[in-house]
């Protein structure tokens, strides 16, 4: 099933990475994004539980665990977000790192990370972590205003009790150096902008690559799982995604289709981008047929995942594809 709609309350970004640059490299810079990084999160998962609802940090150590040394850093951390905080077995976690100790290892101040955790403590949520990391990974592909992430084995320790559950988490690179890296800074309230003062492409692509991924879980209007970007060099708007666990590329069992759009299933599709930019679409149209190839390799050599999982998610994006070809509409 694939559904139409045109809504610039929901699209986003385009390939194309900035220029080099020469900030100075943040904690998320030391992280290894080729392998898998293990890190200990040291906390009270009393009070983590307890306080679910609530936006209130705790203290806790967050450790690098390397083949020679163990890392240790003082962060802050709080649960986050809104379905998954109350449901998951283990809510997705925001942390802060201590800007003092990061600039005493000349590290940039950049501290706020978001940590993506499993939903069930079991292969299945495992499974769900690592197509959401997937998906940020062919977001990569397209462009390079996206957020970058690592992979991580994390072991959550209880500070109170020594006990210890490792699971796969997706640590996401801090809004702010997201930002500078691609010569922008973020637009905290940018509710409701005009069309027109965002780059035509970058919507385009943000919507075809929603649409690939069958996501309907986000709103450039509402700024709604993304963030907007000012990019200094042109004056234009650009959304960067977040969050696609209710995609049909995640599968999550937990997530529902979107009735707004008459979706019978968490598979199927609706285009939410807008239908007052035909060549930008033809642009986006363009590089998401020149990524394909990159897109499946990135899938097929993540090992990681089953081979079943990522014959699905292939299958799936090839489905993604047929309708590009066949959407006339498109």
């Amino acid at each position: 099933m694939v559904v139409l709609l045109s809504a610039l309350g929901m699209s986003q970004a385009y390939a194309a990475d900035s220029a080099a640059t020469t900030m100075t490299p943040s904690v998320f810079d030391q992280f290894n994004q080729d392998q898998v990084l293990k890190v200990e999160l040291k906390l009270d998962m009393e009070a983590l539980h307890a306080n679910k609802k609530s936006n209130d940090y705790q203290k806790a150590k967050f450790s690098i665990i390397g083949a020679d040394n163990i890392e240790t850093y003082s962060v802050k951390v709080r649960a986050r977000g809104r379905f998954r905080r109350v449901k998951s077995e283990m809510p997705p976690l925001k942390l802060k790192f201590s800007k003092k100790e990061l600039i005493a290892q000349g590290l940039s101040e950049d501290n706020d990370y978001k940590l993506v955790t499993h939903f069930y403590d079991s292969r299945e949520g495992d499974d769900a972590v690592m197509r959401e990391y997937l998906a940020y990974k062919l977001y990569n592909e397209l462009s390079g205003q996206s957020f970058r992430v690592q992979l991580a084995e994390v072991t959550y320790t209880d500070k109170n009790t020594d006990e210890s559950n490792t699971r796969f988490g997706i640590l996401i690179e801090d809004s702010d150096q997201m930002a500078d890296r691609i010569g922008g800074e973020i637009c905290e309230e940018c509710f409701n902008r005009p069309e027109a003062e965002y780059d035509a492409t970058n919507l385009q692509l943000h919507a075809l690559f929603q649409y690939m991924i069958g996501n309907t879980d986000w709103s450039v209007k509402m700024n709604r799982n993304l963030k907007v970007v000012m990019v200094k060099e042109t004056g234009k708007y650009v959304a960067v995604p977040y969050d696609f666990d209710f995609s049909g590329f995640v599968n999550a069992t937990y997530a529902k289709p979107n009735v707004d759009y008459k979706l019978a299933s968490v598979r199927d599709r609706a285009f939410l981008g807008s239908q007052n930019l035909p060549k930008a679409l033809m642009a986006a149209k363009g590089m998401m047929i020149a990524k394909r190839g990159a897109m499946e390799k990135t899938i097929n050599d993540f090992k990681l995942m089953s081979r079943k999982s990522r014959k699905d998610l292939l299958q799936y994006m090839d489905s993604f594809y047929t309708a590009l070809e066949t959407q006339q509409e498109l």
